[in-house]
């Protein structure tokens, strides 16, 4: 804190100005000035500011120079010209010669007009960032200059003036000088004086410049709703920045606006949901281990070995995790996608990379204070998602299928380990009528009462709570000449559906740049994150419970359930007399008898240092050190039903006059403990060669360098019982006695296992390094040809020793050609910008930890069976273990026509996975029947559009619609080692399959119900049966595929003076999905012991029930006997058939967000640059392709089971403020 404090102080002392002296190299005969001027800035840096009408009276220019300073270097350009110049800055401003006897001095850009007051001033974005290229003319339009590399700018102007400050993406705005460094904001590009609209922010601060003087304008411009030049794209790779000109691979940026006004999420990748092109974000519950995808999918990753995930990039340095970056912190986002934009990141690359940049200070900048904050009003889940009966519905078929003959009382009332089913009140009714101890009347009148009760509100209110979404950011920036710093405190607190649950993050972020010299940079981003969160007991209660059973009476007081658990009446009192221990469940009750804490810190460092070594020359180091812990506790109380029946397990007590013994301490709760600690490093070390040569006839950027990355995770966890935790002391217990013989004669027998297995303590740790070498190289020619080449080769300890596995590297090549430059293209005015890219690279994956090695993977072990340590072989060997490489090819079009009104960019690729890593199967006597290895091979085509497009570009009103669309499709190509398909069954499990897409859905060909009600399947010979086991694979239907085909949004942004209106859809098309065919077709209407479920599919209301009712209906018929039902038919045969997958094609109004920015006199007032409020309201609507009602973002495309669909209309309030 000190060191931080010290650097601030310094960085504000010490704004300076510099002159910086510069030499020019230069080769030309009858050039343009143009020509020269464009040399002299690719090699100084400097900007020449002109109008065209200036350089209409300039001659051509001969002239050789071999590293002259600059100022002698334009004395000779300017020789013999009618202009002259004057240098300020890093400004050359160009102008006309005095007329004869006219007194000397600035004339004015124009070259017409009288001597003025020379205006400083400098242009920046509202989040802070300079912006360079800027316009700033004067209303007469006779005057034009553009702002430096710095956002600065100087202009010749009388006071009373009003100067006209323009820059695409942002709102053209007008300001009226009051002198020379004051001014007061107008309305943006109007024609009156009315109050602005654009929020333009225009204050006196600091201005350096090269005479010394630094007083001046600071003004800030409001981002529009839409941002067209393509121009000014640079390019983030984590390794390096390179201009969109330059770079022939295919990536693409998110409308940042977007991305942070996205408010139902603090997830950055969430936000980035149809922005993206190439980029799928599934929210389905099926898609929880792939749920981003950039391009399809690379690998497989069978039951284990890889990750589907991309790479994620902070800062340059990778991380796993980015729930610690604050989405407002984020200035930049690049998603690389191909081998040529990707490749430098090696055999981590493969499924994509997500460059995050994150937000700095700049040098000059005044201090600057940005509060951004919102409440996201959730609301509950949406019920009606789960088509289940009501209670009327749900009585009757209660009567329909009971059935005491097939399950007799004694069966159902007597505990047994192999029929644990709960006897839940419905049913005893039923039986209790059946055995005479009530009348028929008595049993409906009961029946009836509880037909006539809903518990739906209870559900709602009593286990649900509206969820929020709420975040605060506090962000200061500033800087000086050799010094600037951004940092922001953040607060998010996320209260889920949940109650009793809590989430709260706490995050501080500072990165600071430090120029200590024109040839020494370093900046430091350091940032801690602290994440606490609480809940109570997990409950899982869904609208699937009987829908008649109350949890709280008339009166208040919670209802015990114990029928719910494992336990018949008449057994539970015996086991809890025996035993003396209470055996009643009351779920409300149990929310209160436990908890689950976590405490999360993590602290990220990243340094880099920039040193100049030569002309063109430099190094770079990035050194990242992020260490992190998470400590999670876990509390039973003595009262809670697990510590309870755990106890019963391990109680001895044959009869209910003796005394229990027991084994587990019969006091005190059960404590768990399990503290996670990470620890990464990474080293980088490069050379950067970048230079030109020939008046820019010839750019070559060259890159080499090293890298070593390591990542260690300890865990560490313990479990005590008896635990006190007013005294925090705990019990005694004999862990090898209980692990071995356990307790000989039990209170309940067979309850579950009869040894405990816990370890009271463990440790496990897994490390993982990687050292890389790498090399990239960019060559342009005439600033219309450029080539692009990398080289990675990448080892680490995921593969032991083995040198023969390591050495597989990775590499690109691509092209760029910029037809528009072209002299044949000079005709089609119409075109702004046109250009072919073409690439060609291999990329890679690697296993992951743990799961693979070229050598044995040893563990610890501790047994109570033997007397001291041992060691397991947890991973066997494979020493023909290799990476995964993927070979892309991709070609691009990049185009913008009509004045950039349209622009975008086409891309055609296709990928080829070799060695794909995933479990493959072992020779049965080596003792391991599967290892993870390489086993076949990946491919996917797709194609990827962007398109920008400025509707309508008034005065006060623009319309900008942006879409997106990515098409992928795969296919695996080859698949060895796998097991065996041999049967149907075997087929329609498959999710991958040699000739079938990845995530591949078969199905019985479902063909209908015969005269019982069974489900009957046709086979491949056209015939039909309803026999067990009776397909073949080639009886089996291809029904598509779980990922999306066809993924994008489009996004409509409006904005009308103060008001924005910002309106985004995504889709998600071309996939299918299970739908939940599961319901009661045979056995007891009753739910699962401890599971609250017990209610049904609502199809059951369609059941076959009689001859002909095939004709009509699909659903099959209930048979009450499982045995009988499961020997004459195959349920499968429609519950997986055909009849049941369908589409989970969708389009979703993804968010609505208004914004209003409070008038330019009004924010004057109360001492502030800007304010803004925002409004949103998220997933709106929804088309779906299915006929059933089904969100396909909250099904489970596997299984076909829904879970109740979240944030659903959700609204947002927010405001931005700039101090």
């Amino acid at each position: 804190m000190k060191l931080s404090m010290i650097l601030l102080t310094v960085g504000f002392l010490s704004v300076s100005a510099k002159s910086l002296s510069q030499n020019v190299s230069f080769s030309g005969r009858n050039v343009s000035l143009e020509t020269v001027f464009s040399s002299v800035k690719q090699q100084t840096g400097y900007l020449f500011l002109y109008t065209d009408r200036l350089l209409r009276a300039a001659k051509p220019v001969s002239v050789t120079a071999e590293n002259l300073p600059l100022e002698k270097f334009l004395k000779e350009v300017f020789k013999n010209q009618p202009l002259e110049y004057k240098i300020e800055g890093k400004s050359i401003f160009i102008e006309a010669k005095p007329a004869v006897g006219e007194p000397a001095g600035r004339q004015g850009i124009s070259g017409t007009e009288a001597p003025l007051t020379l205006v400083r001033g400098q242009v920046f974005d509202q989040d802070g960032q300079p912006l360079v290229g800027a316009s700033i003319s004067k209303k007469s339009g006779k005057v034009v200059t553009i702002t430096d590399a710095a956002g600065r700018f100087t202009i010749d102007a009388n006071v009373g003036d009003v100067l006209v400050i323009s820059f695409v993406g942002f709102s053209t705005t007008t300001i009226k000088l009051t002198s020379a460094t004051t001014a007061v904001a107008l309305s943006p590009s109007s024609n009156d004086d009315k109050a602005s609209r654009s929020r333009p922010v225009v204050t006196t601060g600091t201005v350096a410049s090269a005479d010394g003087q630094t007083g001046g304008l600071i003004i800030t411009l409001a981002r529009s709703s839409f941002k067209l030049d393509t121009s000014i794209i640079v390019v983030s790779t984590g390794y390096q920045t390179i201009s969109k000109e330059r770079s022939a691979g295919s990536f693409s940026k998110p409308d940042m606006t977007i991305v942070n006004n996205r408010s139902t999420s603090m997830n950055i990748l969430q936000r980035l949901d149809g922005l993206i092109p190439g980029l799928t974000v599934n929210n389905a519950p099926s898609s929880s281990q792939n749920p981003f995808l950039v391009r399809g999918l690379s690998t497989i990753g069978i039951y284990g070995g890889t990750s589907r995930n991309p790479l994620y990039v902070v800062d340059g340095i990778a991380m796993d995790d980015l729930s610690s970056i604050n989405p407002q912190d984020v200035a930049d986002i690049t998603v690389l996608k191909d081998a040529t934009s990707a490749s430098i990141w090696g055999a981590r690359a493969a499924n994509g990379v997500i460059v995050i940049t994150t937000k700095k200070g700049h040098a000059n900048e005044k201090l600057r204070i940005n509060y951004d904050g919102f409440i996201s009003l959730q609301g509950k889940p949406d019920f009606s998602a789960i088509h289940v009966l009501n209670s009327q519905q749900y009585i009757q078929a209660a009567k329909d299928v009971f059935d005491p003959v097939t399950y007799p009382w004694n069966t159902v009332s007597t505990y047994n380990p192999g029929n644990v089913n709960p006897l839940p009140p419905h049913e005893l009714i039923l039986y209790n009528q059946y055995r005479g101890i009530i009348s028929a009347e008595q049993a409906n009148k009961s029946l009836d009462s509880l037909a006539n009760i809903n518990n739906g509100s209870q559900i709602k209110n009593l286990w649900y709570r509206n969820a929020t979404l709420m975040n605060h950011s506090i962000a200061v920036s500033g800087g000086g000449n050799s010094y600037s710093f951004y940092g922001s405190l953040a607060y998010t607190n996320m209260q889920s559906n949940r109650p009793g649950d809590k989430n709260n993050q706490y995050k501080v972020n500072l990165r600071q740049d430090m120029n200590f010299n024109k040839n020494i940079k370093l900046y430091l981003v350091s940032d801690l994150t602290n994440t606490i969160t609480a809940a109570a007991r997990s409950i899982d209660i869904t609208p699937s419970f009987y829908p008649y059973q109350l949890f709280r009476d008339a009166r208040g007081n919670n209802i015990s359930m114990p029928y719910m658990q494992s336990f018949p009446d008449s057994s539970r009192i015996d086991f809890q007399n025996r035993s003396r221990i209470n055996l009643d469940y009351n779920p409300l009750d149990e929310l209160n008898y436990g908890y689950t804490k976590s405490d999360a810190l993590m602290a990220r460092l990243v340094a880099g240092l920039t040193v100049k070594l030569w002309k063109g020359l430099r190094f770079e180091g990035v050194y990242g050190y992020v260490k992190g812990s998470n400590k999670t506790t876990s509390y039973d109380d003595a009262k809670s039903y697990p510590v309870r029946t755990e106890l019963l397990k391990f109680t001895s007590a044959p009869t209910a006059s003796s005394t229990p013994v027991y084994y587990l301490p019969s006091t005190g709760g059960k404590y768990s403990l399990l503290d996670i600690a990470q620890r990464n490093w990474t080293v980088r070390n490069q050379l950067v060669f970048d230079q030109s040569w020939n008046n820019n006839v010839h750019q070559l950027t060259l890159l080499a360098g090293q890298e070593a990355q390591e990542q260690l995770v300890v865990g560490t966890g313990s479990t005590v019982r008896g635990y006190n935790e007013l005294l925090q002391t705990y019990g005694p217990v004999d862990y090898k006695t209980l692990g071995t013989t356990g307790v000989t004669s039990p209170v309940v027998p067979s309850f579950g296992a009869s040894t405990l297995h816990d370890d009271a303590f463990s440790k496990n740790e897994m490390q993982t390094r990687f050292t890389s070498f790498y090399a990239n190289a960019a060559y342009t020619y005439l600033m219309k040809y450029s080539i692009n080449g990398s080289w990675r080769i990448d080892r680490s300890n995921l593969f032991g020793l083995d040198r023969s596995a390591q050495n597989r590297p990775v590499w690109s090549v691509g092209g760029k050609w910029r037809m528009s430059q072209e002299d044949f293209m000079r005709g089609l005015t119409w075109v702004d910008n046109l250009a072919l890219r073409a690439t060609y690279g291999i990329t890679g994956n690697s296993p992951a930890p743990g799961t693979a090695s070229s050598f044995d993977i040893l563990s610890g072990l501790n047994s109570p069976f033997y007397q001291g340590p041992g060691l397991s072989i947890s991973t066997p060997a494979n020493r023909k273990l290799t990476w995964e490489s993927t070979k892309t090819i991709n070609l691009g079009l990049d185009f913008s026509v009509l004045k950039n009104r349209l622009n975008g960019s086409v891309d055609v690729y296709q990928k080829k996975t070799r060695d794909l890593l995933g479990s493959v199967t072992e020779n049965g006597f080596s003792g391991y029947p599967f290892m993870v290895g390489n086993f076949g091979t990946l491919e996917n085509k797709g194609v990827e559009l962007q398109l920008t497009s400025a509707n309508i570009q008034k005065k006060d009103f623009r319309w900008t619609t942006m879409f997106t669309m990515g098409y992928n499709k795969n296919k695996i190509t080859e698949l060895t080692n796998t097991q065996p398909i041999v049967t149907g069954a075997d087929q329609v499990a498959q999710q991958y399959l040699a000739g079938y897409p990845a995530f591949a859905v078969f199905a019985y060909d479902f063909a209908g119900l015969d005269n019982m009600g069974d489900p009957l399947v046709a086979l491949a010979d056209k015939t039909t049966t309803k026999a067990r086991n009776a397909t073949k694979p080639q009886d089996i239907q291809f029904a598509g595929t779980y990922q999306p085909i066809w993924s994008g949004g489009m996004s409509n942004l409006f904005s009308y003076k103060g008001f924005s209106l910002s309106i985004n859809a995504i889709y998600n098309l071309g996939h299918v999905m299970r739908r939940n065919g599961y319901g009661l077709y045979t056995g007891r209407l009753t739910g699962g012991p401890g599971s609250f479920t017990g209610n049904i599919n609502s199809d059951f209301e369609n059941r076959w029930k009689k001859p002909g009712d095939e004709a009509f209906t699909n659903i099959p018929s209930y048979v009450s006997s499982s045995y009988v039902s499961g020997t004459r038919r195959d349920l499968n045969y429609y519950i997986l058939g055909k009849e049941n997958v369908v589409s989970a094609s969708y389009i979703k109004l993804r968010d609505i967000t208004l914004s209003y920015s409070l008038p330019r006199m009004l924010v004057n007032r109360i001492k502030t640059e800007n304010i803004t409020f925002r409004v949103q309201v998220s997933n709106l609507m929804l088309w779906k392709a299915n006929h059933y009602g089904i969100d396909p973002e909250f099904q489970n495309a596997v299984t076909g089971f829904t879970t109740m669909p979240v944030n659903q209309g959700a609204l947002t309030f927010g405001a931005h403020v700039t101090f």
